[in-house]
């Protein structure tokens, strides 16, 4: 269901300056950004959204949140983006200001249970009441462990509740809260990206959509898309917790060219089933699985017409036996190329890492591209990704077999297939055309931050 706009407010708050904490740029371009997809989606006017930067004290902020959850009676929207602090005994949740210091969570911030018991009570006339925090430490709303479903308790704690009362599944009204990070584990706002890294995921579902869902993309399917996401790039577990059954009802416009809503679900789409999902998330696989047919590029990315060629099999159907100990050194010799070649991508990589600021958890070459993939939305680094793992296991076969035993019979063990110079060339230029693909598609994203 979407919000009625005029019964409607939105207060979103981005502290981009600190005064002993690192900046965070771009904090201030997603709220902004967000702010604009409110009013684009919902309809809300510009005086229903109400946008704090660096310079809010914390009375302005919990001043200006009062009087929106006071003129509300359908969708009362909190935002919240900056850095996250937590206590010593890692209980409470401290907004930061710009004024915060790390070493004492209590000064210049705010405190998120305060922030809660305002949202509750000013805002008890409000049908749905939408929370989101993108900062460390965010999952303490809840304190939410990093596994298993939500407990009662939690929910409670995050939903300022009575632990004792049961949601009711038939109510449609109540809270949600979303926040980037469980409760003992830091967001990422990557140096160079556009927005924090959960608020850009959300950003770019609100502003594309989600094919095969219908008109309407409620806050859970939102939410679990930009989990899915940060998961597949080992970032941290964003949380949801939810009262009653708000975030399903709770949605936005479904901006996807292709959303149609098929016949059998119709009776369930309000309410997304799990089988829908299922059978979004085979469609997914089955297009990545397709081979011969080159990804839709969106027109929004540099250069759409151009494509990396992908790599496949560079090895000849038909491997030759090792011919014997009387081939050791050219063999080794081979392999040595091998790996000096597989060595170049890796350094190309680690080009890409720094130029495009990939984050510095991200090291592997395949993930790097699946990384770059997810996060830009462009599916030419898919391609680079599947080439890749062409790439990878360049000496299968072409080495001895591992003993695992150290102590087993040392039973003489040769390579299984012969390392050919034909072969090595294959190989070399292979790594040489994607090494020119990839530096020309970073060339196109660094552009583009630029």
């Amino acid at each position: 269901m979407l919000p009625d706009p005029q019964a409607s407010r939105a207060v979103l708050v981005g502290v981009d300056a600190y005064t002993r904490m690192t900046p965070l740029p771009a904090t201030a371009v997603g709220t902004q950004r967000l702010s604009r997809l409110l009013c684009d989606l919902w309809g809300l006017p510009d005086s229903h959204v109400t946008v704090l930067g660096a310079e809010a004290l914390g009375e302005e902020v919990l001043s200006a949140v009062r009087d929106a959850a006071q003129a509300t009676s359908d969708t009362l929207v909190v935002y919240f983006a900056g850095h996250g602090l937590r206590d010593l005994d890692g209980e409470n949740l401290y907004l930061c200001l710009a004024g915060a210091d790390p070493e004492y969570p209590q000064v210049g911030t705010v405190m998120y249970r305060d922030l809660r018991r305002v949202v509750r009570t000013a805002g008890a006339a409000a049908r749905y009441r939408l929370t989101v925090l993108d900062c460390c430490y965010s999952g303490l709303a809840g304190a939410m462990s990093a596994h298993g479903p939500a407990t009662r308790t939690e929910l409670a704690l995050a939903l300022d509740e009575d632990p004792t009362q049961e949601s009711d599944p038939t109510e449609d009204h109540g809270d949600v809260v979303l926040t980037s990070a469980p409760h003992d584990r830091q967001s990422y706002a990557p140096p160079g990206a556009p927005y924090p890294e959960a608020t850009g995921e959300l950003i770019k579902i609100l502003e594309r959509g989600i094919p095969g869902i219908g008109p309407e993309l409620s806050v859970t399917l939102a939410w679990q898309r930009v989990r899915k996401r940060l998961l597949e790039r080992r970032s941290p577990e964003p949380q949801q917790f939810t009262q009653n059954k708000v975030a399903d009802s709770l949605c936005f416009p479904n901006r996807a060219a292709t959303a149609v809503m098929s016949a059998e679900v119709s009776e369930g789409a309000k309410h997304y089933s799990a089988e829908l999902l299922r059978r979004s998330a085979e469609t997914d696989q089955a297009q990545k699985n397709s081979e011969g047919v080159p990804p839709a590029v969106p027109a929004d990315v540099p250069e759409p017409d151009w494509r990396p060629a992908p790599v496949r099999r560079w090895r000849p159907e038909k491997e030759l036996p090792y011919p014997g100990d009387a081939y050791f050194k050219q063999q080794r010799t081979h392999r040595y190329l091998l790996d000096e070649a597989w060595t170049d991508l890796r350094k190309e990589f680690k080009t890409v890492r720094r130029r495009l600021q990939v984050p510095f958890h991200v090291r592997s070459p395949l993930s790097i591209a699946a990384w770059l993939h997810q996060y830009t939305g462009d599916p030419r680094w898919e391609v680079i990704a599947e080439s890749v793992k062409a790439l990878q296991n360049h000496k299968e076969g072409y080495d001895p077999p591992f003993v695992p035993d150290p102590y087993a019979a040392q039973v003489p063990r040769s390579p299984h297939y012969q390392l050919t110079r034909d072969i090595v060339n294959a190989y070399r230029e292979r790594v040489n055309q994607l090494r020119a693909d990839i530096n020309k598609l970073t060339d196109l994203h660094a552009d583009l931050q630029e």
